[in-house]
């Protein structure tokens, strides 16, 4: 009775020890899916991991965490890194997570047409990385891609034109270097073979082909116009004519116009299309693919002209009689404005 009675105490001993570490190492709030971003940076101890968590409320107990971690030897394979993490996960759940580096990301969209400016903004909205960060990166500018222009004084950005649209997943950890590569590396894997690939390389380079393709991202509005505006681009070029483009003009204002006004046209500027022949140095924005495509694949018109209606559809003509007797026409309809 008595050795029945020492095993029935040591049971109950374990038990309560058994019972004691599942509470310790369970989750501190398992209603609670949360996220809530920490870091390990680099060179972390085991100890200032551990108070991280707890401080974060993400752990039960400091001791048992160090603990198990120090007589599992997984101490030395926490990585460093951002983690999103729940309240509602254990402690071998979290243990995981640092295990495999950063699971921390964000998500981020640039549209169509976006300037460089405008890429940065939006970056510095979703990444941890500020716009000065970014805005010294590109001033900085160590990127070794072999698309990108050589540098040169008469471009406003030498990036303009290669930070690719697209919806991107970013590690939160990248630095703003590491994010501006993930869009040019988009780039290099969406355009290049597209452009290598086109016989108009023959007459024009790739960038001379991403600045055209960012004039008719920033004037054209519908994707079925933008072949036609492609080509009036090529017309007026072969015939060098100037090419009167207002986004150009645009893009160097301080500040975007509902509608240019005669004095605007008269901005000094290398991207000022109505002061100087042939492209502006470099591209007005970043284009997407459907402006690149039709860069690269204009149709086949004899069109020189072109104004926009209210709606942003445009009227091609092929003389410049035609232009202004068409703009007549309209605004008797009243399908464009005095």
């Amino acid at each position: 009775m008595k050795k029945a009675g020492i095993i029935f105490l040591i049971l109950i001993i374990l038990i309560t020890l058994s019972v004691k570490i599942i509470d310790l190492t369970g989750p501190v709030d398992s209603n609670n899916d949360e996220n809530i971003l920490i870091e390990i940076k680099k060179g972390s101890s085991a100890q200032t991991i551990v108070d991280t968590l707890y401080i974060n409320e993400l752990i039960r107990s400091r001791l048992t965490f160090r603990t198990y971690i120090h007589l599992t030897e997984i101490d030395q394979q926490l990585k460093a890194g951002y983690y999103y993490l729940k309240p509602s996960m254990d402690m071998f759940e979290i243990i995981d997570y640092l295990k495999t580096g950063g699971n921390a990301v964000f998500k981020v969209t640039i549209p169509e047409g976006f300037s460089v400016t405008e890429v940065i903004n939006r970056l510095a909205e979703k990444s941890l990385n500020t716009k000065e960060d970014y805005s010294e990166t590109l001033i900085e500018n160590n990127f070794k891609h072999e698309f990108l222009p050589n540098k040169n004084d008469k471009m406003t950005y030498r990036l303009e034109g290669y930070l690719y649209p697209d919806t991107y997943t970013v590690p939160l950890g990248y630095s703003s270097f590491e994010t501006i590569e993930v869009l040019l590396s988009s780039f290099e894997n969406n355009v290049i073979e597209k452009i290598k690939e086109n016989e108009i390389t023959d007459s024009y380079s790739l960038h001379e082909i991403i600045t055209i393709a960012s004039l008719i991202e920033e004037e054209a509005r519908f994707d079925n116009e933008k072949p036609i505006i492609a080509s009036v681009i090529y017309n007026r070029l072969n015939r060098d004519m100037l090419l009167q483009i207002d986004a150009t003009v645009q893009y160097v204002l301080k500040e975007k116009k509902a509608r240019l006004l005669y004095k605007d046209l008269e901005v000094e500027s290398f991207y000022n299309t109505y002061q100087n022949e042939g492209l502006p140095p470099g591209p007005i924005c970043n284009p997407g693919i459907v402006a690149i495509e039709a860069a690269l694949n204009p149709v086949d018109t004899d069109y020189l002209f072109y104004f926009a209606l209210n709606n942003g559809e445009h009227v091609f003509t092929k003389s410049y009689e035609q232009h202004i007797q068409k703009q007549r026409e309209m605004k008797n309809e009243g399908l464009i404005n005095d």
